[in-house]
């Protein structure tokens, strides 16, 4: 296995990081066992769906550093990276702001464009529509596990055909919410028919077969009452998949499904929003 890392580099620091990646690349290895098809009773298809490729993002970045003044607040920017080529560490001044200005950037993530041509303009958004991956149950704690897990999740939609990931938001076990497509410029494809004027908002893991964390109910809460503040979308127009007339599957999961139906009923309220 390869890493940025120099093999001469001794320091805690680059340790830490070694053995992080070292982790990360053990865990993938496990995880392709169960990938060759997608959960049936979950956001998935009933076909059996084949991965478009094995990549796997880098080994893990140092942590992502605060927004810098004049940044959205709560604006997350990109952490450095080194060049391959001429080794200077590259400090990238993206910073994602947007309706979710606490979400991780895509960029932080994702290897390679959207297929941008196949994509249409989003509508302005009237609904949110809360998901779970539907796959083998997710037990990852670490930022780098969660990278694997939507990599692999974009490159299972990347081999339906479709542009990109599905989902403009992700929200993982440990609380942190990740950038999917740009919900400023792109409508999802998340909800068979009903993608028009539709936020897709998904949270990591197979809910049939295990509960979300309560980091992840409240980044779930706290990401919803941020996109409906922006977007003004009452409490009465987030649904999840099952509750989509014509498009129902076993989505969200009932130990979601639970979570969101309480969510709902407080109206989704969160003090922590942006």
């Amino acid at each position: 296995m390869s890493t940025d890392l120099n093999s001469s580099d001794s320091t805690p620091e680059a340790l830490r990081l070694a053995k992080s990646a070292e982790r990360g690349m053990a865990i993938a290895r496990r995880s392709f066992v169960f990938f060759g098809a997608l959960f049936v009773a979950g956001c998935a298809t009933s076909r059996t769906t084949q991965l478009a490729s094995s990549r796997l993002p880098a080994p893990e970045w140092p942590d992502i550093p605060e927004a810098g003044a004049g940044a959205p607040p709560g604006a997350v920017c990109l952490p450095p990276k080194m060049d391959p080529q001429t080794g200077v560490v590259k400090a990238p001044a993206v910073c994602y702001g947007g309706p979710v200005p606490f979400a991780r950037p895509r960029e932080s993530w994702a290897h390679g464009a959207p297929v941008y041509a196949d994509m249409d303009r989003m509508l302005p958004p009237k609904y949110i529509t809360i998901h779970h991956d539907g796959m083998t149950p997710y037990w990852g704690l670490t930022d780098l596990e969660s990278r694997m897990r939507l990599e692999l999740i974009r490159n299972g939609h990347r081999g339906k055909g479709w542009s990109d990931i599905g989902y403009h938001y992700i929200v993982d076990r440990s609380g942190t919410v990740w950038q999917g497509r740009d919900v400023t410029r792109w409508q999802g494809a998340h909800v068979k028919n009903r993608n028009e004027n539709n936020v897709g908002v998904m949270c990591l893991g197979n809910f049939v077969e295990q509960k979300p964390s309560e980091a992840q109910i409240e980044a779930l809460n706290r990401t919803v009452a941020q996109l409906r503040g922006y977007y003004r979308i009452p409490a009465a127009s987030v649904y999840t998949h099952r509750e989509w007339s014509g498009a129902q599957t076993a989505c969200p999961g009932d130990n979601l499904q639970v979570k969101v139906r309480l969510l709902r009923k407080s109206g989704f309220k969160s003090s922590a929003v942006a």
